[in-house]
């Protein structure tokens, strides 16, 4: 039968937490009881179990995008990020979203908090909400990286996303070319909470105004992501201003774009420049419904986001950047 701590213990006349301190070179031990304790498992023949490895848990949430693009893009990047790893130690847990409000995320993070999780990866809203719950983290001792949004000055880690002010002033660039002044363009997002919805749209009007583009020029309108309310708003804006000539589809749905602009029945098609090459935005591009699309490495985003937490959970190493920008490219049907 193995010696065990209790058989020190008794033989050295100590408690068990004291063999555990000597045993594992902790202070606070008189060094007469030391050497007794050193004595009795010597004589006894105790031999310390070797250490359990030691693993570090983290979690990713993943909100339910209405397009699978985004998810198969991000699996890859994960898959390739754990082949790249290849540390058993580090537990990585992907956890899809049950919908895309904020509440849901709160709720998820909250609850892998009270489990027990060492590193997060969010894509959260930039409000005080979200930020008092990362910085509650922070002060936890849990690492968060965020992706595709910010919120910047949280307390997170780092940041692995798309450069969204180059983005949009991207896209500004290239509708500066199809329409002049004093000819509109009409500006779709998502939610302006969200700082990869925001900070795209508010480069684009940066940029544009450096064309001769007043504050009049352009309309934003917040879509929340969805088809109906998407089609909806771009078919009222087309119906109601004769000089609106282009869109600017900051986010997604591109489809719902689409189908707004068939729907309010205009003489003219408009110019459309949506991001993310998405199949809907690819067979849009091949039909020339639309002119053009800024890109974006999605799955570039989840490999650097999942590495820059094991090298700071595992190696101690915190991330060189506070920032990590990922690819950029202009697409048109000609490259196709």
């Amino acid at each position: 039968m193995a010696v065990t701590i209790r058989d020190v213990a008794a033989l050295a006349g100590v408690s068990r937490g004291t063999v555990d301190r000597v045993l594992h070179g902790r202070p606070n031990v008189h060094p007469l009881v030391r050497q007794k304790v050193l004595n009795a498992a010597k004589s006894l023949g105790y031999r310390q179990p070797a250490p359990r490895e030691v693993r570090k848990r983290a979690a990713m949430l993943i909100p339910p995008w209405t397009d699978g693009y985004f998810n198969r893009l991000l699996d890859s990047g994960l898959r390739r990020a754990k082949r790249y790893i290849g540390d058993p130690s580090f537990v990585l847990d992907v956890q899809p979203l049950p919908n895309m409000t904020a509440q849901a995320l709160l709720r998820a993070v909250d609850k892998q908090l009270a489990g027990g999780v060492d590193g997060l990866i969010l894509r959260p809203e930039n409000t005080p909400e979200m930020r008092e719950v990362i910085e509650r983290a922070a002060g936890q001792g849990v690492s968060v990286v965020t992706y595709d949004a910010d919120v910047p000055d949280s307390g997170r880690l780092c940041h692995v996303g798309q450069d969204l002010m180059r983005a949009g002033g991207i896209a500004a660039g290239i509708m500066a070319k199809l329409i002049r002044p004093p000819e509109h363009v009409l500006v779709v997002t998502g939610n302006m909470r969200l700082e990869a919805h925001k900070g795209r749209v508010d480069g684009f009007c940066r940029k544009l105004r450096t064309f001769g583009f007043g504050d009049d020029a352009y309309r934003i309108v917040e879509a929340n992501e969805m088809n109906e309310v998407t089609s909806e708003l771009v078919a009222q804006a087309l119906t109601s201003d004769p000089r609106l000539r282009a869109i600017y589809m900051a986010t997604q749905p591109i489809a719902g774009c689409i189908a707004g602009i068939r729907r309010s029945g205009c003489g003219q098609w408009p110019h459309v420049i949506c991001n993310d090459l998405t199949p809907s935005a690819k067979r849009y591009l091949l039909e020339g419904q639309i002119d053009f699309v800024i890109g974006q490495a999605f799955d570039q985003e989840a490999f650097q986001a999942v590495l820059a937490l094991y090298q700071m959970l595992v190696r101690g190493q915190k991330p060189g950047r506070e920032v990590y920008y990922t690819d950029l490219s202009i697409l048109s049907r000609e490259m196709l």
